[in-house]
């Protein structure tokens, strides 16, 4: 049963950041858009640290593929061809003298030891040093990447109508953006390039083509390929420690063990996934077929444009949108957000917006921060509930767990500024309500012993040298970077990152 949405057609009004943490988990259990009236205390310093000049002296020559408009009336968001290559303090430069043609957006990303895209690109990794790995607010989510949003429009630039696959929490350092808003609900009369085959309940929308995408944004099979690896690491731990008692049958076991675990890293190797539908025994996930009975798009869609994108143009009068988008809800169907420097927007994975973005007087560039996380669908619980586990399965939690201190450890200067917090001490929203932490990391007995084959810091081609040649698990043990996920494909991931339309 898809989640009802209320609100439509509303404009929204902020929440005052003290009530911040009950707010954030009402609306991440509710899947509804969260506005706040200012940032917290991890991250209202950026808000006046990150001036021109402070970002030109520390990532200045930082390369960028920055997006480029024709006009002042066109759209970012149209693909590799409209992209100009430029140092970050070039592009800077440009638009404080008033070039609004240019847009720094998300930049792509190479991909990470576990076979993931990294959490950021170069440019973010210069500015580390100067931002939290994850907002306390969102301690409990998982992040998916970090990204500057970047440009000048005194009259006003439109990112196009557009859904994303992850939870945004978006930070507004200059200027001003207004949202337009659509529930996910909405995906059948968008007129999206792709068409939607699934709305999962938490609003995460899977277009055909893109695979068995589950309600976390997880592929199914390397869910299933984690699962069982987990599962088989755990019984050979306990299959060790029976030997090591010498308990009956014990050295039949520990045999039958080994073999399941090679068989397991040997099915992984081959990077399929079809083979592991056995061990793929999630509950099922609620989702919500989408109409297919909805007219086929109008027109071609226009090269580079994502699946996600539509092709509605709110610039139209509302009678030629009627016209040509009958199915289209309407610009007064929108719920309209508008945020104002150093103010901050939740928003969960799916909802359609249009983002307008505004300079100020007095500053000719407009400029933001965004996290995007994976979205949770652990959602039946109410908010406290959400906000400790979630998730449903431990997947994406772990594959932070695997790659969390090598990011924090980049960190660690913002991490000691948020209120004498500690590296891997930080509790979800302590610092933002000082409630008792929840841990959120608690393992079954078997969970233990797999963490602590995981743990070993073999380098990840010498760990996959050693799977190929047939090592076990007792001889050479694989890291948790590489070990969790496989060599599966990550083809839907790559594509969501580079194709990424700007806000």
């Amino acid at each position: 049963m898809q989640m009802a949405f209320e609100g439509v057609g509303t404009t929204m009004r902020p929440v005052p950041i003290g009530g911040a943490v009950e707010a954030f988990n009402s609306g991440l259990a509710a899947r509804k858009p969260t506005l706040f009236d200012s940032l917290p205390a991890d991250l209202e310093h950026l808000q006046h640290l990150w001036t021109d000049a402070y970002l030109a002296k520390a990532a200045g020559d930082t390369v960028l593929q920055v997006e480029q408009r024709g006009g002042e009336g066109q759209a970012f968001g149209k693909g590799d061809a409209s992209k100009a290559t430029l140092t970050l303090a070039a592009a800077l430069a440009r638009m404080a003298a008033g070039d609004t043609s240019l847009y720094i957006t998300t930049q792509a990303v190479p991909t990470a030891p576990d076979g993931h895209p990294a959490l950021y690109a170069p440019l973010i990794e210069r500015l580390a040093a100067d931002l939290p790995v994850a907002p306390q607010l969102t301690a409990s989510l998982v992040p998916q990447s970090i990204n500057l949003w970047c440009g000048a429009a005194t009259q006003g630039s439109s990112s196009g109508l557009h859904c994303d696959y992850h939870d945004n929490l978006y930070v507004l350092l200059r200027g001003r953006k207004r949202f337009r808003l659509y529930p996910p609900s909405q995906a059948p009369r968008m007129y999206t390039v792709g068409r939607p085959a699934v709305v999962h309940p938490n609003g995460r929308i899977v277009f055909r083509g893109q695979g068995d995408i589950q309600a976390d944004g997880s592929e199914a099979g390397d869910a299933a390929r984690w699962l069982a690896r987990r599962e088989a690491e755990a019984e050979l731990a306990a299959a060790e420690s029976a030997a090591t008692q010498g308990l009956p049958g014990a050295s039949k076991r520990l045999r039958a063990a080994e073999q399941r675990l090679d068989a397991v890293l040997d099915a992984a190797l081959e990077g399929d996934g079809d083979d592991f539908a056995g061990f793929d025994d999630f509950d099922a996930l609620e989702a919500q077929p989408v109409d297919q009975a909805s007219p086929p798009p109008l027109h071609a869609a226009a090269a580079g444009d994502p699946e996600s994108f539509s092709r509605v143009d709110l610039s139209l009068p509302d009678s030629e949108l009627r016209r040509r988008f009958p199915r289209f809800p309407g610009k007064d169907a929108a719920l309209v957000c508008e945020v104002a420097a150093g103010q901050m927007l939740y928003l969960p994975a799916g909802w359609f917006h249009e983002v307008t973005s505004f300079s100020e007087p007095g500053c000719p560039t407009h400029m933001a921060l965004n996290w995007w996380f994976h979205p949770p669908d652990n959602l039946g619980g109410g908010g406290d509930a959400a906000a400790a586990k979630p998730y449903r399965s431990g997947y994406w939690p772990a594959v932070w767990e695997g790659r969390r201190a090598e990011y924090e450890a980049r960190h660690r200067k913002a991490t000691g500024q948020q209120q004498g917090q500690q590296q891997g001490e930080a509790q979800p929203q302590a610092a933002v309500q000082g409630d008792a932490a929840r841990s959120g990391r608690k393992r079954k007995a078997s969970g233990d012993a797999t963490d602590a084959a995981a743990a070993a810091t073999v380098q990840h081609q010498d760990a996959l040298r050693a799977c190929r040649h047939g090592g076990s698990m007792r001889q050479q043990t694989l890291p948790r970077s590489y070990g969790l996920f496989g060599v599966g494909r990550r083809q839907h991931l790559h594509r969501f990152v580079m194709l990424r339309t700007p806000r």
